[in-house]
């Protein structure tokens, strides 16, 4: 319940027309949490964005609820990116609950690497042939299809 209320908390943040909200999470080692909420509020100085975070700490996941604009698209996946990247490199995950399935699949395969995805792809064909259990959701069956 807190976190939808950081989520339309977020919406009238800037007070602006049109405005969407991201919701993104990480998830890190409880021991480097605070490291990287101060990173990740760090990562916010500089861009249009303010830093509206969420979280059910015990477990090391946090949630930004980003206001954004349509043409700000592209800054605001830069800035996930990054604290994206700051996640593995603390030794957590791209996500702890959001986004695994559709909106982080690049990034999945970042964090594991394409030898283990392609094992995971390797089990998936052998397990489900005709691909109708949960289609194109974590990695595309093609590693190809990935690179496009």
């Amino acid at each position: 319940i807190a976190r939808r209320g950081c989520y339309y908390a977020a919406f009238n943040e800037r007070n602006l027309l049109n405005e969407k909200v991201y919701s993104t999470d990480i998830c890190v080692p409880v021991s480097s949490l605070a490291k990287c909420i101060s990173e990740a509020e760090k990562s916010f100085e500089g861009t249009p964005f303010p830093c509206i975070i969420c979280a059910h700490i015990a477990d090391g996941n946090f949630h930004c609820c980003i206001p954004f604009q349509d043409h700000e698209w592209d800054q605001l996946k830069q800035l996930e990116n990054k604290l994206i990247q700051r996640a593995i490199e603390l030794g957590g995950t791209v996500s702890g609950e959001h986004g695994v399935g559709i909106g982080k699949m690049s990034e999945i395969i970042i964090e594991h690497g394409n030898d283990h995805i392609n094992v995971m792809r390797s089990i998936k064909k052998a397990l489900d042939p005709k691909h109708i259990l949960n289609p194109n959701k974590i990695f595309l069956l093609d590693e190809k299809d990935e690179q496009d």
